[in-house]
């Protein structure tokens, strides 16, 4: 009899040591949807709160969202928004560019990965000057691997055929292909481009001739939410 005591007090001590674990959740910010690098995490529709247990401090709690918060690398749908992910966005250095590429992108691009624009020129422009590349030296920051983020030096010869304008863009958003009359189809690509390869990638915006954009294979790291 007293073992039988022993064990109905014992189920009921882990009963209520599971109840209280349970009931021990963090609130903390979840992704709504894919976000590349540069992405605001204040504007809407991106982040929700869930009742967690992230099991360490490396999440970001509701309510502690820094000022003009925006991610630092690649993120998914569903993953729960770490401290490390997160700058105040004061010192972004990429800024958002909408491209009108000529050909679709493989079917594997996703956001947040990383691409080099190409320019091709038409026929009777080849002999032009293509479009210049920053200064070398000029660096901007992109992700893993340490890509560069300025203006390819191919950019500074002239242009006997397809270049490469720049490297380390990271793809933001990806719209419809549409078809031009005269220009023929194009699709429309957000990209966040590194400060300093600005200039060189509007530059070949208004070059006479087709965008490519070329997938690297490589995105920023991501860290999956148990």
């Amino acid at each position: 009899m007293a073992g039988g005591v022993v064990l109905v007090a014992g189920a009921v001590a882990l009963g209520a040591w599971a109840v209280d674990a349970a009931a021990d959740t963090t609130r903390v910010y979840v992704l709504s949807q894919d976000v590349a690098p540069g992405t605001d995490l204040t504007a809407d529709g991106i982040l929700t709160v869930v009742e967690a247990h992230p099991g360490t401090d490396a999440y970001v709690e509701a309510g502690h969202l820094p000022d003009g918060a925006v991610s630092t690398r690649s993120m998914r749908k569903g993953e729960l928004l770490a401290t490390a992910a997160v700058n105040s966005g004061r010192e972004q250095e990429l800024r958002p560019v909408v491209l009108t590429v000529a050909s679709n992108l493989p079917a594997s691009t996703k956001v947040g990965d990383y691409v080099d624009l190409w320019i091709v020129p038409k026929e009777g422009v080849a002999g032009r000057p293509a479009a210049q590349a920053p200064a070398t030296g000029q660096t901007g920051q992109s992700g893993q691997g340490g890509q560069g983020g300025q203006g390819d030096q191919a950019g500074q010869a002239e242009g006997t055929g397809a270049h490469r304008v720049a490297t380390g863009l990271v793809i933001a958003s990806v719209g419809e292909t549409s078809k031009g009359l005269i220009s023929g189809p194009g699709t429309g690509v957000e990209v966040k481009v590194p400060e300093a390869s600005l200039a060189a990638v509007l530059s070949a915006v208004g070059q006479e001739g087709a965008l490519v954009l070329v997938p690297t294979g490589q995105e920023a790291p991501a860290e999956k939410a148990s």
